[in-house]
């Protein structure tokens, strides 16, 4: 993507109503902003020219973009739940992407908010993000990760229904943005000089976010024990930890530990933060982490070390600030949205959906394979992995070249419910007929060796 139509397409985005997500026109913003994101990714991978953020700051799209994302939660809390039952089989492409669309906004916020001049550009939308990343934080902190999982084995993910399968994929995703919400996060309150007051009191006084993060280094919600072995799930991914990394500090355990850093040391901060007892022994409970392995890998913690030293003798002034001179800006968009009728809405986007022709669907999933095609995805994302068993893939379907298989038995597994999906993709569904790789009935035995996809190999 050249900086021209980087430019073109930011101005393009605008917010949507939650009554017309899913539909024709949102799809396509979709598409725009999968895009950018995606630039924006390779340009932080090449080191060159970010200028898909210059575009949303120069444009003033970073509050648009927060509303967007505001939007997409609300829908999946909401309206999901009342239309994955009926929707899950017919529709389980489109209510997918809906569930990814926050993880994307999200990812693209990410990435801008890098730069204080995004931070700075968000205004009073800012209030909205930094309660939506608290809210993430409480999730988090619904996470057990001393349990120890085990990969489902072929035949439970071949008779898995689709609204089971779906509920997976939102479980994935809801944990995603969470981990991506630590990083925004942390941007947030290391602008605090910047950031509007209300947004700061608000963390600090009434959420009292320490109270959400300090327990996460304890819970460690980003490692696990899956058949085991011990993963941490870094960029976007779950990664084998080998035995002499266990103690290595992972990105997103990076990301905590400098929130709270700037939290408890941020001029900003203190000014605003008003010691208790009871934070103050929370706060005291992060001795225990501080060695010097950690601070080998943060040296930037050296001083907020001595900090929580120094509370076992004595706590730090409480906040100077005046509480009765600070103007209390509350969150308004989301509050707006939950007041909307939520059955009317999954009423009519289940009716839409269901009126949707084949030949309107085939065309959007043909547009959105194609958009990943000419994105060349597959250059920066991590090695496919078999979509029955979960192991290393080589090989693929060669019509929609969108799912990937460790080999023949587990696509033969799968092609039952891979057809229609594979299908609309193509756009090949009647050509398939008395071809090569469409279905015999002459006999059993020729029936079943024809009706797949001939198996793409790959380089």
């Amino acid at each position: 993507m050249v900086q021209g139509e980087a430019e073109r397409l930011v101005e393009e985005i605008r917010v949507f109503g939650i009554e017309e997500i899913g539909l024709k026109a949102w799809t396509k913003q979709h598409q725009v902003i999968e895009k950018l994101n995606m630039q924006a990714q390779i340009s932080v991978m090449n080191q060159s020219d970010e200028y898909v953020v210059e575009a949303l700051i120069d444009h003033e799209k970073i509050s648009t973009l927060i509303h967007c994302l505001i939007v997409c939660e609300v829908w999946k809390d909401t309206v999901l739940v009342k239309v994955q039952q009926d929707l899950a089989s017919s529709h389980y492409v489109k209510l997918y992407l809906i569930m990814y669309h926050e993880a994307v906004i999200l990812g693209l916020l990410e990435k801008a908010f890098y730069h204080s001049s995004a931070v700075s550009m968000a205004g009073d939308s800012l209030i909205e993000l930094s309660d939506y990343c608290y809210r993430k934080t409480v999730y988090l902190n619904s996470f057990h990760s001393d349990t120890e999982e085990e990969s489902p084995k072929r035949d439970q993910i071949l008779n898995m229904k689709d609204i089971e399968r779906l509920e997976e994929q939102k479980k994935k995703i809801d944990f995603s943005c969470a981990i991506s919400a630590l990083t925004v996060l942390r941007f947030i309150v290391e602008n605090a000089e910047t950031v509007p007051i209300s947004v700061l009191s608000r963390l600090l006084t009434e959420q009292d976010i320490m109270q959400t993060l300090i327990p996460l280094l304890d819970d460690a919600p980003w490692t696990r024990k899956k058949d085991k072995v011990i993963e941490k799930y870094e960029d976007g991914k779950w990664i084998e930890v080998s035995q002499d990394d266990l103690h290595r500090i992972s990105k997103t355990e990076a990301q905590v530990w400098l929130t709270l850093n700037c939290l408890l040391l941020h001029p900003e901060c203190r000014r605003k933060y008003e010691w208790t007892e009871n934070r103050k022994s929370l706060v005291m409970k992060l001795s225990k982490y501080f060695n010097e392995l950690l601070i080998d890998q943060l040296p930037i913690l050296s001083e907020m070390r001595r900090l929580v030293e120094t509370l076992a003798f004595s706590a730090p002034n409480s906040g100077t600030e005046p509480r009765s001179v600070v103007i209390e800006q509350i969150p308004e968009l989301r509050d707006k949205i939950m007041r909307s009728d939520f059955k009317a809405i999954a009423a009519m986007f289940k009716s839409k959906m269901q009126n949707e022709s084949p030949e309107d669907q085939k065309a959007e999933m043909s547009e959105l394979a194609a958009m990943y095609d000419m994105l060349n995805v597959e250059d920066f994302m991590e090695d496919p992995k078999c979509a029955v068993c979960g192991a290393p893939a080589e090989k693929r379907c060669s019509k929609c070249k969108m799912e990937w298989y460790c080999g023949r038995k587990c696509q033969v597994a799968a092609w039952k419910k891979h057809k229609p999906f594979c299908e609309m993709i193509s756009g090949l569904a009647d050509e398939r007929k008395g071809s090569e790789g469409a279905p015999c009935t002459s006999n059993e035995d020729s029936a079943q060796k024809n009706s797949y996809h001939q198996i793409e190999i790959l380089d």
